[in-house]
């Protein structure tokens, strides 16, 4: 499939922009517009309809390819289930646009999906009480997790991701960012 190159290259600050056009982070990082991609994939292969997509694809190199899906809100105002469809679509446009030839069990292996919010989007950040936050850790740790994954996208970690992560803006530009992003 040919994609119209003229429309597919942006910045990760471009992807950041929620509807009303603010930025949920500044960075000048080149990614691709995975809506833009999506909504080309969707023409040849879906007769026009669309799917649902992640904002930001990043491709670091063969085996770490993130899907990356701002969302200009507080965890807590943000529905349970809302980027499952994302998840998902996501999931089967890379493997239709990029990569047909790499069997989906390998194609698991190399695929990151990140889901950042705001939680500073609004005047009173959410505040859980100390001894909960100590609680919530002790139990990831004997889980054997690095970080909770929110909005129900536990499921799709092993199946169609490596790895899902869900962070705050803050800890994204602090600890993700970084990981991922060149300097």
């Amino acid at each position: 499939m040919q994609l119209d190159q003229s429309k597919i290259y942006s910045t990760l600050g471009e992807r950041s922009k929620d509807d009303y056009g603010q930025a949920l982070l500044e960075s000048t990082q080149k990614v691709y517009d995975f809506d833009e991609i999506t909504k080309q994939v969707a023409d040849v292969y879906r007769g026009r309809k669309p799917t649902a997509s992640c904002d930001a694809l990043y491709v670091k190199d063969a085996e770490h390819i993130y899907l990356i899906e701002f969302k200009n809100a507080r965890k807590s105002h943000i529905g349970q289930r809302f980027f499952l469809q994302k998840a998902y679509d996501s999931a089967w446009t890379i493997a239709v646009a990029f990569y047909q030839d790499v069997p989906l069990e390998t194609l698991r292996e190399r695929l990151y999906l990140i889901v950042v919010y705001n939680d500073e989007n609004v005047p009173q950040k959410e505040q859980e009480s100390a001894h909960f936050q100590e609680f919530k850790q002790k139990m990831e740790q004997l889980a054997g997790k690095k970080r909770r994954i929110l909005f129900g996208l536990e499921i799709y970690q092993g199946v169609f991701y490596k790895e899902v992560l869900t962070v705050d803006k803050n800890i994204f530009m602090e600890q993700v960012y970084p990981e991922i992003f060149p300097k």
